[in-house]
């Protein structure tokens, strides 16, 4: 049922129209000279199959990231493999899950406010930490990569 409801946005713009119907999402941008993306996310782009990045001001100090893919399969892939490094070193690495994730679009939130603003929006986060135990009335389902997860757990 809830993988029923994941939304697919289709555009990189439509994403961040998406977003904007849930929490603060100011001043979208997909100009990729922008001064708000981050440096290292340009890394997601060839190896993690993100075709477009957009960004946004979340109407505090912080902003929202945006990556669109045509391939799920491939950026989860790509986000188990990156976060196996960083459990070489912190088996709590990621706990709380990564991204926030639609059938072609992903989130990185700046803060807990948004995080919990995106819990209303059908997004799922998608966590591949294996220590990871769902708690209470948190719903799981199996993520596209086998060792991963879908979790409505929103938790900033």
């Amino acid at each position: 049922m809830m993988l029923d409801n994941m939304p697919e946005a289709g555009t990189v713009m439509a994403a961040g129209a998406y977003l904007q119907r849930f929490t603060t999402c100011e001043r979208y941008s997909i100009d990729p000279a922008d001064e708000r993306y981050y440096p290292m996310d340009e890394k997601f782009d060839a190896s993690w199959g993100v075709q477009f990045r957009g960004t946004c001001d979340d109407g505090g100090h912080g902003y929202i990231r945006v990556l669109k893919t045509n391939d799920m399969v491939r950026f989860q892939s790509a986000y188990k493999a990156d976060l196996a490094e960083r459990l070489k070193t912190n088996e709590r690495a990621a706990i709380k899950g990564g991204f926030a994730i639609g059938k072609d679009f992903a989130v990185i939130a700046p803060d807990g406010e948004t995080i919990r603003d995106l819990s209303a929006s059908g997004l799922l986060v998608l966590n591949c930490n294996p220590n990871f135990r769902p708690t209470g009335d948190v719903a799981t389902a199996p993520a596209l990569v086998d060792g991963c997860v879908l979790t409505d757990e929103f938790v900033g």
